[in-house]
């Protein structure tokens, strides 16, 4: 049975649904969310959505208008992710582009994560009722497994042990050498 946080959780996850579909854009979930959505549960709690926004520094403005219009406080981060706030919901938008490659600016223009563009795939899926976009599988293994790619300084959680076993599991059932998803990541640092 889902808490009183994940219902709230999930009704965000919806609302940037519905907003993204008004200014065209997609949002796909990533980090913690990413495996509850493929199992359809909630598995643990989390604290935060993070989702990557196609063209989001171009939506900056309307994102803004509507998550204020509805009582979301918004803030604006250092890296241009935006971050809206309300009870005990907070999602963090970030920014990615496609080209023949996705690119992820997770560092402003200061750093940017390059991988294939079939890894945001554009059909939602169904979790808990509702339909949300999520990214492959094989972008959150890359981002688990070498979580450097973002921050430098980042060391492995406990609460992350289901999501890497699942992932992994997901990889070697797949025969996919995890070697070759890393080789289609790059990332660039000023």
């Amino acid at each position: 049975m889902p808490s009183n946080k994940n219902e709230q959780q999930l009704q965000a996850m919806e609302l940037l649904e519905t907003y993204s579909k008004r200014l065209h854009t997609i949002p796909w979930i990533w980090g913690g969310f990413t495996i509850d959505v493929y199992e359809n549960h909630f598995l643990r709690e989390h604290e935060d959505l993070d989702y990557l926004t196609l063209n989001l520094h171009n939506l900056i403005p309307q994102f803004t208008m509507l998550f204020e219009n509805g009582g979301w406080q918004t803030s604006l981060l250092e890296n241009s992710d935006l971050k809206a706030e309300r009870e005990s919901v907070k999602i963090q938008l970030g920014h990615v582009e496609l080209s023949d490659k996705a690119r992820w600016t997770h560092n402003g223009e200061k750093g940017s994560l390059w991988f294939p563009r079939e890894w945001l795939n554009p059909k939602p899926l169904s979790f808990c009722g509702v339909e949300i976009h999520v990214v492959a599988p094989e972008l959150q293994f890359v981002l688990t497994e070498q979580p450097q790619l973002l921050n430098p300084a980042w060391r492995h959680r406990e609460k992350g042990t289901i999501a890497r076993e699942y992932l992994k599991g997901y990889i070697k059932e797949k025969g996919i050498p995890p070697q070759s998803l890393f080789a289609q990541v790059s990332d660039f640092c000023l």
